[in-house]
């Protein structure tokens, strides 16, 4: 391993904690119920993306269309104005991140290596630079290696924004690890990109039936730094 590659949302940072709090200060909604809520979330993002992205739907509609959807699966039906009123202190809080703790520890770890360190992540352009810039990643990567889908206009699972990134690092897809916490963008993304892999599954999620396997699944964050040390000692 030569380079280790990261996604953000939900991987370096935890991506519940933000989407809670902007739940609970406009809903009486039950806790018990929250991860089950961000899953039916991300799911119901997952499948307007590719059309926000190309501009066949507006970010603000697709941006209702998943708060929407996802309350409605768990049986809560709410307006437009109270779904808009969510994902705007959803968005504020997104800007008020601080970085998971494990990963200074990795970060560290990969300077001491010599592991060099980047980022590809999907989403709109200056909305993905704001997380970054709010967990203050260019201490650590620098602003070469950092891939918004929105500003290269490709995004994962594609192979080219893989390869993209092999550009920026003047690297082989062999030499490069990707850690992100989606099978579909990250695991097959990566392995399609011939990478190594390593997926972030703390939300227990069920694998999809694919060829691709990743390298390493790891299900606890504090459990990153040992698995990647194996990984790097393997390769």
């Amino acid at each position: 391993m030569k380079a280790l590659i990261l996604d953000v949302d939900d991987t370096l940072y935890d991506q519940i904690q933000p989407f809670r709090q902007a739940v609970n200060a406009h809903l009486d909604f039950d806790n018990v119920w929250m991860d089950d809520l961000y899953l039916a979330f991300r799911k119901r993002a997952d499948e307007v993306f590719e059309a926000a992205t190309s501009g066949v739907m507006s970010l603000a509609d697709s941006h209702l269309y998943r708060m929407k959807m996802a309350l409605l699966d768990l049986g809560y039906e709410v307006s437009d104005e109270t779904a808009m009123a969510i994902q705007q202190t959803y968005q504020t809080n997104q800007g008020r991140l601080t970085l998971s703790p494990e990963f200074e520890a990795i970060f560290d770890w990969c300077q001491e290596e010599g592991i060099e360190l980047g980022v590809i992540t999907n989403g709109p352009h200056l909305h993905q630079l704001r997380k970054i810039q709010s967990m203050n990643l260019t201490r650590w990567i620098d602003e070469k290696n950092i891939l918004i889908s929105g500003q290269v206009g490709v995004s994962k699972p594609c192979v080219r924004i893989f390869r993209l990134m092999e550009e920026r690092l003047s690297r082989s897809g062999d030499a490069l690890c990707y850690l992100g916490d989606s099978y579909e963008n990250d695991v097959i993304g990566a392995k399609e990109a011939g990478w190594q892999a390593v997926w972030l599954n703390h939300r227990r999620r069920t694998a999809p039936v694919s060829p691709y396997q990743p390298d390493k699944v790891v299900s606890e964050r504090f459990n990153l730094l040992s698995s990647l040390q194996q990984l790097h000692q393997q390769s």
